[in-house]
């Protein structure tokens, strides 16, 4: 059984929902270059009060997160993989909190973005969202990217991310997930592109893919966790590439029956109607590095699988430049809605119902 987190820091978040109707909640480790920036996007739209669980970290965010006053902070050295990649963490601060307010929930490398950013507060978008009875809202990560290779994306002090690390892809396609006809649908709305598509696969490919590619690159997931980690790469390359999933659902209305299946479902949702971004900024200087300590870590899902194939990318591109004709600047919130990377949801139905919610 995963050991939760300790009663003073969820205890501390509870009482803490009495003055906030939004709490941000983050797991983190390591993650001291992006957390100045993360913090103060959430600053700037209104977030008052901030609830890290730092798994381990060892480069000073413990450090520097203790020291800010709105905080509220705690570390453990448990497995993240064995508390669901973190969820289960999430899910116990999520239960903790009595009252209903808003539980924003990103990694330190995601940056929500949406209609009216910045000079809308999101608790205006919360308030919204809640007018019209929905407990949750959906995003997906727009992976970031530096104009030039990506070991030039080096952050510094003062500089927001969205400087570091400006360019994004311009092809993205939104559709429901295929369902396989055996199973009730494990997922909603995908979003497919961005870079690492690009890399390991092809836009064009993964748009026409079906239930059938889904349910053969699924076997992928009853072979790795039988696979010693030092046959990792071996079995990775002879498998089915399985596609970064970038739908997320960073907004979840708490007292209500949304809670996170993983990382990427919600049960119990009812989704708000219209769609944000989170600007991802896994692509910096340091992406190399976290690489390689990730998969000596092996703590992410399939022991590290997805990083084992980030590593073979760098092996095979002799580094990273993700840049390619159709990247473009991040201006803002309107540029993303004229791209339709933020847009109305209406259209794809309602957010299904799982077989195994709880």
């Amino acid at each position: 059984m995963t050991r939760l987190l300790d009663e003073e820091f969820l205890g501390a978040i509870d009482r803490a929902s009495e003055d906030h109707d939004i709490i941000a909640a983050c797991v983190c480790r390591n993650e001291i270059d992006r957390l100045q920036s993360w913090l103060a996007h959430y600053r700037a739209i209104g977030v008052g009060c901030f609830a890290v669980i730092d798994n381990g970290s060892d480069d000073g965010t413990h450090e520097y997160l203790a020291a800010q006053p709105d905080v509220i902070l705690t570390r453990t050295t448990a497995s993240f993989a064995a508390a669901n990649c973190g969820m289960d963490w999430i899910n116990a601060v999520r239960a903790r909190i009595s009252r209903r307010i808003w539980l924003l929930y990103t990694d330190a490398d995601e940056q929500i973005v949406y209609r009216g950013w910045p000079e809308r507060p999101l608790a205006d978008l919360c308030r919204e969202a809640e007018s019209e009875g929905a407990n949750t809202i959906f995003a997906f990560m727009l992976d970031m990217y530096p104009d030039g290779p990506v070991e030039s994306g080096q952050p510094e002090e003062g500089r927001d991310l969205t400087e570091i690390a400006p360019l994004f892809d311009s092809e993205y396609h939104f559709r429901l997930r295929p369902v396989k006809p055996w199973r009730h649908p494990d997922g909603w709305v995908e979003v497919v592109g961005g870079p690492r598509v690009r890399l390991m696969s092809s836009l064009q490919r993964e748009a026409k893919s079906s239930w059938r590619t889904y349910w053969l690159r699924g076997q992928s997931d009853r072979v790795l966790p039988r696979v010693p980690r030092r046959f990792l790469p071996l079995a990775l390359r002879a498998l089915p590439t399985q596609m970064p999933v970038l739908a997320k659902y960073p907004l979840v209305r708490t007292q209500t029956p949304v809670h996170y299946a993983h990382n990427h479902v919600v049960f119990g949702g009812n989704v708000f109607r219209e769609s944000a971004v989170l600007l991802h900024f896994k692509f910096l200087a340091d992406f190399a590095a976290r690489v390689h300590r990730e998969v000596e870590r092996g703590e992410h899902y399939n022991g590290g699988a997805e990083y084992v194939l980030y590593a073979d990318m760098i092996r095979r591109n002799k580094g990273m430049d993700l840049r390619y004709p159709g990247s473009v600047q991040f201006r803002g919130a309107d540029q993303l809605i004229e791209m339709g990377l933020i847009r109305d949801l209406t259209d794809f139905g309602e957010y299904p119902i799982p077989a195994n919610a709880a």
